[in-house]
């Protein structure tokens, strides 16, 4: 039966948390999806070393990755995102080819997708949530057909009460439009919510622009950002914060 969970003392009316790296571990296929594509790229080329496309490749994609725009809309169409960072790849190396780039960006969307997984712990640790938080959401930053299809095949569904998808709502964290949805159709009041993800800028700063308290997952033990708003706690799992919550 559900209970109240409290904060600092204070009771919490609604739980939210992030999809990718809170939930799913998106970069675990990350690294060998770059070293085979590279290395699948130096084959076609024939001239090219593996080693130096795939220094070309990271810096294809911090080119891509690093502009505001193309980083918001490329969240909302990944395989074009990918095609994208795959074609300034070629272009980068002397060797455009629009035909290659879309080849190898399905080949990529496949490697990564086949690799994504539950992080450790993570699922225990959300059932156990699910059962003590009177309100439970998820709030994910992406395309509705991409995260929808992530939701599914993992069966998250149904252990929220709300799920907001960026594609699906018209914006995306770190908005505070976005939290203010979300604990509204909780019925729930943003000082009264506590927010959990791995993304600083949009998961804590968002959170805390919007009125909640808010977690940083961090597994890697980053410091937060200078002169940056601080999170209530910084914790390296899930799993963690059920402890702290006690649940």
């Amino acid at each position: 039966m559900r209970g109240v969970l409290r904060w600092d003392g204070t009771p919490i009316e609604a739980v939210l948390l992030d999809l990718d790296d809170t939930l799913l571990d998106n970069q675990l296929g990350l690294e060998p999806a770059w070293d085979l594509v590279s290395e699948l790229v130096a084959k076609r080329l024939g001239d090219v070393a593996a080693a130096d496309v795939r220094a070309q490749l990271g810096r294809s994609s911090e080119w891509f990755w690093s502009d505001e725009e193309q980083h918001r809309a490329g969240r909302l169409d990944m395989p074009a995102a990918r095609r994208a960072v795959l074609a300034h790849l070629l272009e980068s190396l002397g060797r455009p080819d629009g035909r290659l780039a879309e080849e190898l960006g399905q080949r990529y969307c496949e490697l990564r997708d086949a690799s994504l997984a539950p992080i450790e712990g993570a699922f225990e640790a959300l059932a156990r949530l699910r059962a003590a938080a009177p309100a439970l959401g998820l709030v994910t930053n992406g395309a509705s057909a991409a995260q929808r299809a992530k939701i599914e095949r993992f069966a998250l569904g149904g252990f929220f009460d709300v799920i907001v998808v960026e594609g699906e709502f018209g914006a995306g964290k770190p908005d505070a439009r976005v939290f203010w949805h979300a604990t509204a159709a909780l019925g729930a009041a943003p000082a009264a919510s506590l927010m959990a993800g791995d993304n600083y800028e949009c998961d804590v700063l968002g959170a805390l622009g919007a009125g909640l308290q808010a977690v940083w997952i961090e597994p890697r033990g980053r410091p937060a950002p200078a002169n940056a708003p601080r999170p209530h706690r910084t914790l390296p799992s899930l799993a963690a914060l059920v402890e702290l919550l006690g649940v």
